[in-house]
């Protein structure tokens, strides 16, 4: 697939998800017109419902070339820039001469005040002032001098579209996010984050050597937050766990023709030795390391001492004890690796695990889907077409992307493929990364994946040993670029979480 195919279609959700809405975050305006009915899973009717023409294609190329290229790349990095070195009459040029302005009252922020930091939030219900151009530039300008030290600044966009398809050369609406983070006066950590809907006048190759292009703008969630220190810190090199040795995915030089692999590695926590210290499996394009804790926080790389070879160059691994001994065995690639009581990993054989597992695929999960009390495991989004895309650019009925494989454990490192009888192959839209929880209630384990091209699975675990496709609701419908689940709210239901 093209890089510019490939911008089309992961832009696609952005651009049909709600640039027209109030909120850009309101779930009621996300994918609703990419995303099908997921009661009706028929790939043909999938791929003849969803292919989009070359001019579709083509005007959605130039949406993101003007609104993320040109605005976001070139024309608003000036704009931070002015905010970063305080030039304040510089800042002034970019708003049009009648531009409309509003920003949240600083006092009506709801405030949360711990021992650790003091947060104050805004949202689209909060109270606003109406601003004209030089007071909306003076109000930035004493948000910015609450920093001392300003460390990072930013002024992204989020979205963006012309107000009338297809009329480039008329205004534009979206909205953009301001970030400045640093230490204030009283020498606290502290950050400001506010996103804004914005009118921008037309968008063309000079606007970012133009000026008075924006036109209007309006908050609708603001955040700010200082502590003492940083909450969170990097003790990497505290800890004996080093970088080296792993693959700088984003500046490794493959050859000309060769995709950059999307799956790179992972870190599996686990306590092979059951010492009650937490160890380390790290896996990567360039090989592996198998850390060993020590209790304290620190880790001793042993990865021959385990019986691991650094050389072994598969990303994807799960930990599981899968023969109930209580210890806890790996998957590392295509093979089985049994923990010998908390001594050492041995590989098995052929003959003693036998399952074809996949050479590309998202990630391996876990579960006992028919509660018989041995882990079964999931291979997601296993690819078996490269470069498809499922029904999202399909070209032929049925076309798929990848496929889930559920694997059935029979005991003693014996598993049997039930993907056809349970019905779990999944969409065929590009899963990586699926969640086992109960979604109804009913105690049996159900399945969610995060789908980059398109519809997200989720099937319900009928108890019998097979499953049934069930809907989804607005934001977790598809496109999504991660996924986890949590039961956040203590009510015994799991709260799965997506990124889009």
């Amino acid at each position: 697939m093209s890089t510019s195919r490939l911008l089309i279609i992961c832009f696609l959700g952005i651009l049909i998800s709600g640039c027209n809405s109030d909120d850009p975050d309101n779930e009621s305006n996300t994918n609703s017109e990419v995303i099908i009915n997921p009661q009706d899973s028929s790939p043909p009717e999938q791929t003849e419902s969803l292919a989009i023409s070359e001019e579709d294609a083509k005007y959605l190329q130039d949406v993101e070339h003007f609104g993320g290229f040109v605005l976001g790349d070139l024309a608003f990095p000036k704009i931070n820039q002015a905010i970063e070195k305080e030039q304040w009459e510089r800042f002034s040029t970019f708003f049009a001469p009648d531009f409309e302005g509003q920003l949240f009252v600083w006092e009506n922020g709801t405030e949360s005040d711990f021992d650790f930091a003091y947060f104050k939030n805004w949202n689209s219900e909060s109270p606003k002032d109406s601003l004209n151009k030089s007071e909306f530039v003076a109000a930035i300008r004493e948000l910015r001098e609450r920093f001392q030290t300003l460390e990072r600044s930013g002024f992204k966009v989020m979205q963006m579209m012309p107000e009338s398809h297809g009329k480039f050369d008329e205004p534009w609406q979206g909205s953009f996010k301001l970030s400045l983070s640093g230490k204030n006066a009283q020498g606290k950590v502290a950050f400001i984050s506010l996103k804004f809907n914005c009118r921008i006048a037309a968008i063309s190759e000079d606007t970012p050597d133009l000026k008075e292009y924006i036109l209007s703008c309006s908050p609708y969630e603001g955040k700010y937050g200082n502590s003492n220190d940083y909450l969170m810190q990097d003790i990497t090199n505290q800890t004996g766990m080093t970088t080296l040795g792993l693959r700088d995915n984003w500046k490794h030089d493959y050859p000309e023709g060769q995709m950059r692999p999307f799956v790179t590695g992972g870190i599996f926590a686990n306590d092979f030795n059951q010492d009650g210290n937490t160890d380390f499996l790290l896996t990567d394009l360039d090989g592996l390391f198998f850390y060993v804790g020590d209790g304290t926080g620190k880790f001793e790389e042993q990865t021959m001492q385990v019986g691991l070879q650094r050389f072994i160059k598969e990303p994807v691994a799960v930990v599981a004890d899968f023969n109930n001994d209580t210890f806890e065995d790996l998957i590392i690639g295509q093979a089985m690796y049994v923990n010998e009581s908390g001594k050492k990993f041995r590989k098995l054989t052929e003959e003693e695990f036998d399952v074809p597992l996949a050479k590309q695929l998202g990630s391996i999960t876990l579960v006992d889907f028919d509660k018989d009390g041995l882990l079964d495991f999931m291979e997601v989004g296993v690819v078996v077409k490269e470069g498809a895309h499922g029904w999202i650019n399909a070209e032929t009925d049925g076309e798929r992307a990848s496929e889930n494989r559920l694997w059935r454990n029979l005991g003693n490192f014996k598993f049997e493929n039930v993907t056809e009888s349970s019905g779990t192959i999944g969409l065929g839209t590009g899963a990586f990364s699926a969640v086992w929880f109960d979604a109804n209630g009913d105690s049996w384990p159900d399945y969610m994946t995060a789908c980059e091209f398109g519809q997200n699975d989720y099937f319900l675990n009928n108890g019998d040993g097979t499953f049934t496709l069930a809907e989804l609701p607005g934001a977790h419908g598809g496109f999504s670029m991660g996924i986890t689940v949590a039961d956040i709210d203590n009510d015994g239901f799991g709260d799965p979480y997506l990124a889009n």
